[in-house]
């Protein structure tokens, strides 16, 4: 695998960084959703759409660092993985930052106003959310160390642990959307549209776990089937 290192340097290239790069930025979009909802908790729609804003300026920049890597990923750029499962692997996760600017903009949508255990569930489910995408993020981040110890069997265990701890956060994610559906359902006193697009919020932040565990399970592909 030092040859394949070797390879990088010479044509001056090397995905990975930008790979990193590219997973921080999906971290920082669910941080931002984070912040966006406990704005309208406060009713500050101002703060709602300033945040919807940097969003979408972040999967814009997302957007160019996946252009970037398709760019250069090429048949003939020699790499210490299967080209096809890292193209894979950019484009499922390149789906955690385009779901977050969906729900960023339908929190716009409609100034809503709930019960406070609603926007506390809300809470819960952001701060699982972000508990995913934070070992997400060290996941990809481990590449490096993967490509440095030329993929010794040590270095692809660990970063291949993470895996399994994303798809239960996933799950636990699906648990906290069920119960925030049940509690949505029978609110008999709210207004019809604002439970409907509440449930579509749900719907939406069940993709972005969703995404991340889909993504985490390419990347074991792409460790596995280099």
């Amino acid at each position: 695998m030092k040859f394949f290192r070797s390879v990088g340097e010479v044509f001056g290239y090397s995905p990975f960084r930008s790979l990193a790069q590219h997973a921080r930025m999906c971290g920082r979009a669910v941080g931002l959703l984070q912040q966006q909802f406990e704005a309208l908790k406060r009713e500050d729609y101002e703060e709602v759409e300033e945040l919807r804003d940097e969003i979408d300026e972040l999967e814009h920049h997302a957007d160019g660092i996946k252009e970037e890597i398709r760019g250069n990923v090429t048949k003939s750029l020699m790499l210490p993985i299967d080209r096809h499962d890292l193209l894979e692997f950019l484009k499922v996760q390149d789906d955690i930052v385009n779901n977050c600017e969906h729900v960023g903009h339908m929190l716009t949508f409609r100034r809503i106003k709930a019960p406070k255990d609603v926007w506390d569930e809300f809470s819960v489910l952001l701060s699982k959310l972000m508990e995913i995408v934070n070992h997400y993020e060290e996941m990809v981040e481990s590449i490096g160390q993967l490509i440095e110890t030329s993929f010794s069997k040590k270095e692809v265990k660990k970063a291949l642990d993470f895996v399994p701890i994303i798809e239960q956060l996933e799950h636990e994610c699906d648990l906290i959307q069920i119960g925030l559906h049940n509690r949505l359902f029978n609110m008999d006193d709210a207004e019809p549209l604002d439970i409907q697009l509440m449930v579509t919020w749900v719907v939406h932040l069940g993709y972005v776990a969703n995404a991340a565990a889909a993504a985490s399970d390419r990347f074991r592909i792409m460790i596995l089937g280099r």
